[in-house]
């Protein structure tokens, strides 16, 4: 059980920053195992229909349900959530909704009727964090939602219930003999039907529940799956298997090395394992079981919203595949790949029906988009970039210069302020006061002297943020969100155009792409600005007229908050949260299209 909360609020006090440090450890450590990014608060997650009721959990219980799903993460491939759509996962005290489905009970101290999960249909989930038992329940069942979406099995209610009841069994796991005694050794007993009464809501979530069974009894399930295959709950198990495998998850050898303890220590996955797996997640929608599906159905304009997202799906898998890094040749290999199960795909659909113009449309620029991202056009040598040299000059520790080199190619100059590339087709994050409106045209210069036409997409002028889609641009040089918010005292390095002019018309003398050192400074309270001219991080690095809408850099390379103001009254610069830049991208979904 988990330590009250009071007290674990007192341990975690007492522990001070050594508790902080580990909760970062273990969020690192669930990001390279599982791909997604664990976060504790509501903000962190995408916007969208969540609970009504979702209180935090104090700083001891985020170090403890950190822990459990680190262990939890293992029994999955490494970065395989990340790679077939799973990017956040948030774990909250508690979850309640005054709408209730009939299985849930009334909880006072909640205020409403007490959730343990959700998948938000997309891209993340919400767990409960009740008792150390339940949260591995949660996560499995939930993690389950999304691969049976992002699959396409949530179709396949007629399959799963044919499995049951005998009528088209699936065969029982073939294993080896050693590992199947040694498993029976640890068996208890079997899942002869189904998991609880909550199964008959849905074949969907009969078979999630199954699916946090079985992760909660690994041995038994294994053993059972291989030895009484005519048992119900076998079946049940065994089509959750063969969804993992269709997606790319674990096989069931993996999971008897996990249930036998012979798991290695999860590893950052290669390029070629996060290709397979992504590969897989597209193959396992488009055409599940091998046979060519189509999703959804035809709107009022003749379109089908469903197929164009799926088909857009290779071009975000081709994006987010492209900011690994890996040898040309591997990425020229995963692009072919991908455009012959995305021409495949195409034929199919073409020689059974007429593909109206918009759909065509999409596969045409999703193909190109592919490409793009995946094998750069060849080009002339990279245009000389003399603005390099201030990096050099201005930061002595070699690796931190190496990383702020390799970004510095990233950060634009637009209008009169500055800007950061976050995507290889031009997608510019800014400061809205920089922009000021959605529609404006703007020219968009790279330090290398390259210039793009751009034009305003999103503004949210309260966070002060703005996005800038460049035209006709390929390859460009990118620079990425870190995966956490700065703490104060880190170091910091803003890029930026300082202006040639004072606001009264003097010449400054200043330079473009200005590299300046300095460090977090705090934070002021509160989540959006609230004040348009004063951005909520606090930071020390010297800027100047023009530097709105320049990126601050940590150690790594990554962006950890957009300057915006400063405050004359006490010379301190201030900059856009890394919480509300993450806010706004959600938002905004530019950077999944």
């Amino acid at each position: 059980m988990r330590t009250p909360l009071v007290v674990a609020s007192l341990l975690f006090a007492l522990a001070g920053p050594a508790a902080a440090d580990e909760l970062t450890d273990l969020r690192r450590a669930f990001r390279d195992a599982s791909g997604a990014e664990l976060v504790f608060t509501r903000g962190d997650l995408p916007r969208g229909d969540w609970f009504e009721q979702m209180p935090e959990l104090a700083s001891a219980d985020r170090v403890a349900a950190a822990r459990i799903l680190v262990a939890e993460a293992r029994h999955y491939p490494a970065g395989w959530l990340g790679a077939i759509g799973l990017t956040r996962v948030g774990v909250f005290a508690g979850l309640a909704s005054t709408d209730g489905d009939g299985f849930r009970p009334w909880d006072d101290a909640l205020g409403g009727y007490r959730y343990f999960g959700l998948w938000n249909g997309k891209s993340a989930i919400a767990a409960a964090y009740y008792t150390d038992q339940q949260l591995p329940l949660t996560f499995h069942h939930e993690v389950f939602h999304h691969v049976d979406g992002a699959s396409g099995f949530r179709d396949d209610d007629a399959g799963f219930a044919a499995a049951v009841d005998g009528t088209a069994p699936y065969a029982g796991l073939a294993l080896g003999a050693r590992d199947l005694a040694t498993l029976a050794a640890k068996a208890g007993d079997p899942l002869a039907e189904a998991v609880s009464d909550y199964t008959a809501k849905s074949a969907g979530e009969d078979q999630a529940e199954t699916a946090r069974w079985l992760h909660s009894h690994l041995a038994t399930g294994l053993w059972q799956a291989a030895a009484r295959p005519e048992l119900e709950g076998s079946q049940r198990i065994l089509h959750v298997l063969a969804e993992y495998a269709a997606a790319g998850g674990p096989s069931a050898a993996a999971l008897v090395d996990v249930a036998l303890g012979r798991a290695p220590a999860a590893a950052t996955p290669t390029f070629a394992q996060r290709a397979e797996a992504a590969i897989a997640a597209l193959r396992a929608r488009v055409a599940p079981a091998g046979a060519w599906t189509v999703w959804g159905r035809e709107d009022r304009d003749g379109g089908n919203p469903t197929l164009r997202a799926d088909v857009a799906r290779f071009a975000t898998t081709a994006r987010d595949l492209a900011q690994q890094r890996a040898p040309q040749e591997q990425r020229a290999a995963v692009a072919t790949k991908l455009v012959a199960l995305l021409d495949g795909y195409r034929g199919f659909i073409a020689g059974r029906w007429t593909l109206s113009a918009g759909t065509a449309a999409v596969f045409d620029r999703t193909r190109a988009e592919v490409t793009a991202a995946l094998v750069p056009a060849a080009a002339p040598a990279t245009p000389a970039n003399p603005y390099l040299a201030k990096v050099d000059a201005a930061i002595t520790d070699p690796t931190w210069r190496t990383a702020i080199r390799g970004v510095q190619p990233a950060v634009v100059k637009l209008g009169g302020g500055s800007g950061v590339n976050l995507a290889a087709t031009g997608l510019i994050l800014t400061a809205a006061h920089v922009v000021d409106e959605v529609g404006r045209k703007l020219t968009v210069r790279f330090p290398d002297g390259r210039e793009f036409a751009g034009v305003t997409t999103h503004l949210d002028a309260d966070l002060d943020l703005a996005l800038v889609a460049l035209t006709g641009a390929r390859g460009l040089p990118v620079a990425r969100l870190a995966a956490a918010a700065p703490a104060a005292g880190d170091d910091v390095v803003v890029i930026g155009q300082p202006g040639t002019r004072t606001p009264d018309g003097e010449a400054t003398g200043y330079q473009p792409w200005h590299v300046s050192v300095g460090a977090i400074r705090g934070f002021r309270a509160g989540a959006r600005t609230g004040e348009q001219h004063l951005g909520r991080t606090k930071h020390d690095a010297w800027t100047y007229w023009g530097h709105s809408g320049s990126p601050l850099f940590d150690r790594r390379g990554r962006v950890v908050a957009l300057h915006n103001s400063w405050d004359s009254t006490t010379a301190m610069r201030h900059a856009v949260t890394w919480e509300a830049i993450v806010a706004f991208l959600d938002a905004s979904d530019a950077l999944a299209r």
